[in-house]
């Protein structure tokens, strides 16, 4: 299963990713930031129902100039823990200048692609991919972006870019909770149901793991 995973992910098709019981014990798409289109974020937006978020590493987002936005809410006093432990991966939200709105299907694509644009050109130049980042989106947006930090911590997030590091792809990634037709997350029998009438691959946590 592991290399089927890896090559749908190659070929810009969906993975799904079930981080474990002891976590959010919740299954993710995940396919490449590059292969989104309009069409992919409205299934998505249909069949996925969860928080349609782009994913890159923490280095990446810091090169970019962004940082975790629980350290900003920390220093107020906030509570920034998540139940299961872990501070939240976002490090903020953005919309590409191009698009109208933002928060509409083509928009979140555009937004999406140009992310992983600008990713692809930080591991080379991060001061060029930093300015275009600058001059190229707006922020507060409608697309999240979360930091990964692989090896500190074993979300979706961190998951997802495991998986395209051994798929050999830049870390550019797209994933959002399957929620299914219930008020709670979609089970991991109902997941692997619809993996398999699907045809996507579905994955553990524990296998992803494996592979850092």
């Amino acid at each position: 299963m592991i290399e089927e995973a890896l090559k749908a992910l190659r070929q810009g098709r969906l993975v799904m990713i079930y981080d474990g019981d002891g976590r959010e014990a919740e299954v993710d798409y995940v396919v490449r930031a590059d292969a989104v289109t309009p069409d992919l974020v409205h299934w998505l937006r249909k069949n996925a129902g969860g928080l349609l978020c782009f994913a890159t590493t923490y280095q990446v987002g810091k090169a970019l100039g962004l940082d975790f936005l629980s350290d900003l809410y920390k220093a107020k006093g906030f509570q920034t823990k998540a139940p299961y432990g872990d501070d939240p991966a976002f490090m903020g939200y953005v919309n590409h200048v191009k698009t109208k709105t933002g928060v509409r299907d083509v928009d979140k694509a555009v937004t999406i692609n140009e992310l992983a644009r600008v990713v692809s050109l930080a591991l080379k130049d991060p001061e060029r991919a930093r300015e275009e980042f600058v001059n190229n989106f707006y922020l507060p947006g409608h697309v999240p972006v979360l930091g990964g930090r692989i090896g500190a911590r074993w979300g979706h997030t961190e998951l997802s870019l495991i998986l395209a590091q051994a798929a050999g792809l830049p870390p550019a990634v797209v994933i959002i909770e399957a929620l299914g037709d219930s008020r709670e997350a979609m089970s991991l029998a109902e997941a692997k149901r619809l993996a398999d009438a699907l045809g996507i691959p579905l994955l553990t946590g524990e296998e992803v793991k494996a592979l850092a």
